[in-house]
């Protein structure tokens, strides 16, 4: 290490005074671009979000397991339900299809749709083959229950 600061030191002091003004100049330049270019990405990124939430209607799902309430944030546009440790939403209970159903988003309307289950896709006790949804409705997956709900307030930034 000391024979790189010394090599460093041996070619800075060979430098001319114009010369280390400009190198100067050109690092702040690099650094204020940056800076620009981080700001730049965490901007973006919070638009991201608020374009995603109005999109999705800034909903979740929630069920019930052991005493205890699970939330599931809707994050992608195609939320796919079932039983197998591949759905974006795992429901272990062996009345739920491997694949048992999938939810899409459009313009804010979330749609469930049955991918053929055996014991059926339920919205509100009336079974279905796709149905839109609405903050409040229940989507029973055999005998496991899911509802569709705002996400907090303190979950939304």
């Amino acid at each position: 290490m000391p024979e790189i600061l010394s090599e460093l030191w041996q070619m800075l002091s060979g430098l001319q005074v114009p010369d280390l003004v400009l190198s100067a100049a050109a690092v702040v330049i690099l650094d204020m671009f940056a800076i620009s270019v981080i700001l730049a990405v965490g901007r973006e990124s919070t638009l991201c979000r608020k374009r995603w939430r109005k999109v999705s209607a800034n909903l979740e799902l929630r069920r019930k397991e052991e005493k205890k309430e699970i939330h599931h944030p809707l994050e992608a546009d195609e939320i796919l339900l079932g039983r197998h440790s591949s759905a974006d939403i795992q429901l272990k209970d062996p009345s739920v299809s491997r694949y048992h159903a999938v939810m899409t988003v459009t313009g804010g309307i979330w749609t469930v749709t049955d991918l053929n289950s055996k014991s059926g896709t339920f919205v509100n006790d009336q079974r279905v083959r796709q149905k839109k949804l609405a903050p409040g409705d229940c989507i029973r997956l055999g005998n496991a229950k899911l509802w569709l709900a705002k996400r907090p307030a303190e979950q939304e930034e």
